[in-house]
């Protein structure tokens, strides 16, 4: 009869701890909230045929019209149909708004071609500015990719290396 005394109450135990964590377990619930990059502001420069020419800091993910706007938007006489106004920039560039007749320079605004990155060989990623022939050959490696976000997995490549490339690669 004492041995089964120690048995029993482990079972009873047991059971009680079941129940308890069958009843807990509905109400446990894991949130993950979003993760926000922190990403430095770009500092650009507009030239060109705009009102305020200079040197503008925009907010992180800023496109060709929110410098152009910093800028005191287009001048008479700007040809904005050479630009691609909803291209990012990102920090360090240029922003020349041509006049009319004006050829357009390789600038931010200007249409770029873009390489794809599941189909590009290492020569072709080569081209794109900030990728040398090693990023090239990992960026190959790492195949294949659904969307450009991928590219962090590649060593090399962190959050604002991306944001550097993502105007000259498509996924």
């Amino acid at each position: 009869m004492a041995r089964l005394q120690p048995v029993a109450l482990g079972l009873y135990l047991a059971l009680v701890l079941a129940l308890g964590l069958a009843r807990l377990e509905p109400h446990l619930s894991v949130r993950f909230s979003p993760v926000a990059l922190e990403r430095e502001p770009p500092v650009v420069a507009v030239t060109g045929a705009v009102h305020r020419p200079g040197v503008y800091t925009l907010e992180p993910g800023a496109r060709v019209a929110d410098a152009l706007a910093a800028a005191g938007g287009a001048a008479p006489g700007a040809d904005l149909e050479a630009l691609d106004l909803a291209l990012p920039l990102a920090d360090g560039e240029t922003l020349r708004v041509p006049a009319r007749g004006e050829a357009a320079l390789e600038t931010p605004g200007a249409p770029r071609p873009r390489v794809n990155v599941n189909r590009a060989s290492a020569e072709e990623l080569e081209a794109v500015p900030g990728i040398g022939p090693a990023l090239a050959r990992r960026i190959v490696a790492y195949r294949p990719y659904r969307t450009l976000a991928e590219l962090v997995r590649v060593p090399g490549i962190g959050p604002r290396t991306l944001e550097r490339l993502r105007p000259y690669l498509t996924p």
